[in-house]
């Protein structure tokens, strides 16, 4: 398995504070079947203003520390960036990373509210020849009010991030049955953990992916944590031939309760 979304770069925000607690979430991705991941921390202007130079030399870092110790895992370079006014004229001038350095992008929205204008930012870009993964939006209120939107959104070219213990139920059960039901209409393109320790937030992927399977089959539960994983690190367009997003069921109006 590939873990595309993992914050396990030391000291880079709020993921593990030391090299030696990076290396304890190795440990535990390896024993759980994962063999690489995407180092992805946050960048956010204001928080943590993460930029892709240091980004790629804390994997550098990262992966010199797994030879060492002879650890069979993969680290690519890459970050959760935040939606901002200068989100696109970052990645266009390569202050800002994408997943290992290519034309996909990992973003996150604000989980609260809707931003204005988000479906036209979406649609400039792919435009712009960019690839989207959108990150963890079973968590985003509004689409768990109008989960409809996401499958405008996919339609689009948008891809879907879930995290593991999203499906798992570690986030309560609403969204819990949201990534279910997102996954039965192929809304999903990417199981990742999210990790960002070993307590809490861990890197594991296997009892979600064994969950994922047990709603849509163990072949397309194998892109997600597979298929659809490599081609991003390859910077190749997903394989989505025989993957269209099956229609949401609508949802009964108010009134018609009554």
């Amino acid at each position: 398995m590939i873990d595309i979304h993992c914050h396990v770069l030391p000291g880079m925000d709020d993921g593990p504070a030391s090299m030696d607690k990076s290396m304890a979430m190795v440990r535990l991705a390896v024993a759980d079947g994962i063999r690489g991941a995407i180092c992805t921390p946050h960048w956010h202007p204001l928080f943590w203003p993460n930029e892709r130079n240091a980004i790629v030399i804390a994997v550098e870092t990262l992966r010199l520390r797994l030879q060492a110790e002879d650890i069979a895992f993969d680290v690519w370079p890459g970050s959760e960036l935040s939606l901002d006014a200068d989100l696109e004229a970052g990645i266009a001038d390569g202050r800002l990373a994408t997943l290992n350095g290519g034309s996909w992008v990992l973003l996150e929205l604000p989980g609260a509210f809707l931003p204005s204008g988000i479906d036209n930012l979406l649609l400039n870009f792919l435009r712009s020849g960019r690839r989207l993964v959108l990150a963890h939006p079973e968590r985003y209120h509004f689409i768990l009010r109008d989960s409809a939107r996401l499958h405008a959104w996919v339609e689009m070219g948008v891809a879907v991030q879930i995290t593991a213990a999203s499906l798992l139920g570690r986030l309560g059960p609403e969204i819990a049955t949201l990534c279910r039901v997102l996954l039965e209409h192929r809304l999903v393109h990417f199981l990742a953990s999210d990790g960002h320790g070993v307590e809490n937030r861990r890197p594991l992927l296997r009892e979600a992916y064994i969950a994922a399977a047990e709603i849509m089959g163990s072949d397309d539960a194998w892109r997600l944590v597979h298929t659809h994983p490599q081609a991003v690190v390859r910077n190749e367009p997903l394989p989505l031939v025989d993957f269209a997003p099956l229609s949401l069921p609508r949802k009964r109006p108010w009134f018609k309760f009554w």
